[in-house]
């Protein structure tokens, strides 16, 4: 219902994005599949940017449908609140720092993973950065 207001009943974009946070981690699987998460380390590591977008754009067409959709209106959502940030102070950095765990539910026990959080959180800040590229 687009007629409700969040604010008028005095919740807060804290208590929004933390909601929007336990939904997606309460999920069997992660937004971001699994399967997909070693080509997106390998396409990161694409030198020429114009071709790691479109190899990029590639693996997201691999999305179940329903994850597609999903992770579209999540994604431009962010990318609109990152068009704000000399408002609320979210760049899309920031906002791929706090939603790239949530968006692909990493594995933090496993050392092997651990050296590549730097490389997940840039991937999830390009697809907020280029969004309208990607969908």
């Amino acid at each position: 219902d687009h007629n409700i207001s969040l604010e008028s009943m005095g919740v807060t974009v804290n208590a929004v994005a933390g909601a929007l946070k336990a939904f997606f981690a309460d999920l069997p699987d992660p937004l971001i599949p699994y399967s997909l998460h070693q080509e997106l380390l390998e396409t990161s590591k694409i030198m020429d940017k114009t071709e790691r977008l479109h190899e990029l754009k590639e693996i997201v067409k691999k999305f179940h449908p329903v994850n597609y959709d999903v992770f579209k209106y999540v994604i431009t959502h962010l990318n609109r609140v990152s068009q704000q940030y000399k408002t609320n102070l979210m760049t899309a950095d920031n906002l791929s720092i706090c939603f790239w765990p949530t968006l692909m539910r990493p594995d933090f026990e496993n050392r092997e993973f651990l050296s590549t959080t730097k490389i997940h959180q840039s991937v999830v800040e390009t697809f907020i950065q280029q969004c309208q590229f990607f969908f």
